[in-house]
């Protein structure tokens, strides 16, 4: 009878131990887990929102570049068919021809630089989107 008693008590130590690691594990690994599980669902959630707003700007962005480059590209044929109707004047009428050919080279410069200058505000809007973090 004495042994069985000291089994039966060393297995209630035993199962006492058991409850308490496994409380243990419940306070300090378990429940920490289902508090971070929720805070990265929310970040998930965060960060599909921007994402998709990061593409939605860069979509708006790259329209606006198109339209910018369309022009731009408009302007180089203006040049391109001034410079053609100048080389087609006559002595008389190239200095005229040649002045109207001056003003469009300036115009399709100044549209090349605004060109330039948006793109390269658009490259840092997006690269400072993109770096940031969340």
């Amino acid at each position: 009878m004495t042994t069985w008693a000291f089994q039966l008590t060393t297995l209630e130590k035993t199962a006492s131990e058991h409850e308490h690691y496994a409380k243990d594990l419940l306070s300090k690994v378990a429940e920490p887990l289902k508090v971070l599980n929720t805070e990265l669902e929310q970040l998930r959630k965060v960060h599909g929102n921007v994402d998709t707003e990061l593409e939605r700007e860069w979509d708006v962005s790259h329209q606006e570049l198109k339209k910018v480059k369309s022009k731009y590209d408009n302007v180089c044929q203006e040049v391109e068919n001034k410079r053609k109707k100048q080389d087609a004047t006559f002595e008389f009428e190239r200095t005229k021809a040649t002045a109207a050919f001056q003003q469009h080279q300036e115009d399709m410069r100044n549209a090349k630089v605004r060109v330039f200058l948006l793109t390269e505000r658009i490259r840092k809007i997006l690269t400072n989107l993109r770096t940031h973090t969340f």
